[in-house]
């Protein structure tokens, strides 16, 4: 009894923080918006206490091989993994994972972990040329 309690509790926490992409308000928004841009949109999950992810927000999306790309080319949604429902579909198992989605909304190509600036910028050099 006390199993099927847990299990029960469990699920009921999981299915209170995940939703369809489609309900999601700033994911609606960014579709909008990609729809008359043509801009890629990048979902990042982070969290307040990941390394990997202060790094990529800090340094890596600054870097000046990366920003101008970056904004000219993606709508960037940020979820917070402990604090922001995730959209139903979209699951991880490293933070940060990055879900580079098309204005159709499709999910292209899911990037797990963190990069160095060069990289980054050639991975998002490839996933805009074959959107």
């Amino acid at each position: 009894m006390k199993k099927r309690l847990w299990v029960a509790l469990l699920w009921g926490a999981m299915s209170v923080n995940a939703l369809p992409i489609q309900k999601d308000e700033a994911f609606i928004q960014a579709i909008a918006k990609s729809q008359n841009s043509q801009k890629i949109i990048l979902m990042i999950y982070t969290t307040d206490d990941c390394p990997e992810c202060a790094y990529m927000k800090k340094k890596v999306f600054h870097d000046p091989a990366v920003e101008p790309f970056l904004t000219q080319h993606f709508e960037i949604i940020e979820k917070n993994v402990h604090r922001n429902a995730l959209p139903d579909g979209y699951d991880y198992f490293g933070i940060p994972t990055m879900f580079f989605i098309n204005h159709a909304g499709v999910n292209k190509e899911t990037l797990v972990g963190s990069k160095r600036p060069k990289a980054f910028a050639d991975d998002l050099h490839r996933i805009w040329k074959k959107k």
